[in-house]
């Protein structure tokens, strides 16, 4: 313990002992089993004396104040700003991470926090979001799961001052990780779904079951969800995969359900995988093009420059509901209730 610096560390919520050497991580579904003086996966959770420990409770190397379309979030308080912290390490290891400096620096995390000196209280968090006008607060640049402590004490301080509470995630929490979020205050997720199970399995070696039932308890539990994929030539543009991820948001979630398909742009080990130019735009439109085809109502490509496909239009009448630049939001012909201001038809989520 002496060597993590002490305003880092908090006792584990979720965890057990198994024996005299290990104890067990019961954060996110790799429940990694951890070795005294160890760290499991994800570099954040160490076992000190059989007791795990989380050693990033209030070290934030990332915060910014974002609109909440950049999450994206396009139907849940739409041209509001959330304040954005995140920390170190992830629970995947896709090659393709464009957070990849926090998520997998190239400094241990244990060297990382016992030199780090810039400790970010739950309560500054809600002193920094009030004073610059923000609405809600947001996890996110690594994988969220892993400040699930510091979420929790945000959420409910946040919740005091009616600000809305926001993740952006792989969705590889564990059940009891997800209730306890709602319970502290949790209203919209933005979950991941990266690709087809063996492209999960393959590249980021986890069970895209366990995504799918996160997402689909969220919603049961009240949380409003948003999927995203990001595009990758040759690795999940297959059309069947795509009409596959498609007909499962519809038949688990439904087909009000925002789905956001995001262009890819080279980062982090894509080299290793060939990978040196960014998805081409007509896999983007023809993606789109199935998902429409196969049902779902809201359909957004991201990562393209001055494009209508991140515009809200209705289902039923096909006018326009939401303009947005990128990033932003010009318009909204919206009524109080996030119905189409022509034809009455529910668009967004108002509470």
């Amino acid at each position: 313990m002496d060597l993590i610096n002490q305003k880092f560390l908090r006792e584990a919520r979720f965890y057990e002992k198994i024996d005299e050497k290990y104890s067990q991580c019961l954060t996110c579904e790799r429940k990694c089993k951890i070795a005294k003086e160890k760290v499991g996966y994800c570099q954040t959770r160490i076992n000190i004396a059989g007791v795990i420990y989380t050693i990033v409770y209030g070290l934030i190397p990332a915060l910014s104040f974002n609109p909440i379309e950049k999450k994206p979030l396009f139907h849940y308080h739409p041209g509001s700003t959330a304040i954005t912290v995140g920390t170190y390490g992830c629970n995947f290891n896709c090659f393709w991470c464009q957070n990849h400096h926090i998520s997998h620096p190239k400094e241990s995390i244990v060297d990382l926090a016992r030199k780090a000196k810039d400790y970010l209280s739950p309560e500054k968090v809600i002193e920094l979001a009030l004073t610059n006008n923000c609405q809600g607060t947001s996890i996110s640049f690594n994988e969220p799961t892993l400040l699930f402590e510091y979420s929790l004490d945000v959420f409910k301080l946040a919740k005091k001052e009616g600000l809305y509470n926001t993740y952006v995630t792989n969705g590889y929490m564990t059940e009891e990780v997800l209730k306890e979020l709602v319970k502290s205050g949790l209203d919209a997720m933005n979950i991941d779904i990266k690709g087809d199970g063996k492209m999960i399995k393959k590249y980021c070696k986890a069970d895209i079951e366990n995504v799918w039932e996160t997402a689909i308890l969220a919603k049961d539990l009240g949380v409003h969800i948003e999927l995203t994929t990001l595009l990758i030539e040759d690795f999940n543009t297959n059309d069947e995969v795509t009409k596959s991820i498609s007909e499962r948001i519809i038949n688990d979630l439904g087909k009000e359900t925002p789905y956001h398909i995001s262009r890819f742009f080279p980062h982090y080990k894509s080299h290793e995988y060939n990978l040196f130019k960014t998805t081409p735009i007509k896999y983007l439109h023809k993606t789109y093009d199935i998902a429409k085809q196969v049902g779902l109502e809201f359909v957004y490509l991201g990562n393209l420059a001055h494009s209508h496909y991140e515009n809200t239009y209705c289902p039923r009448c096909s006018k326009l509901a939401i303009e947005r630049p990128i990033y932003g939001l010009t318009k909204i012909n919206l009524k109080i209730d996030g119905t189409c201001a022509h034809c009455g038809f529910p668009i967004i989520k108002t509470s």
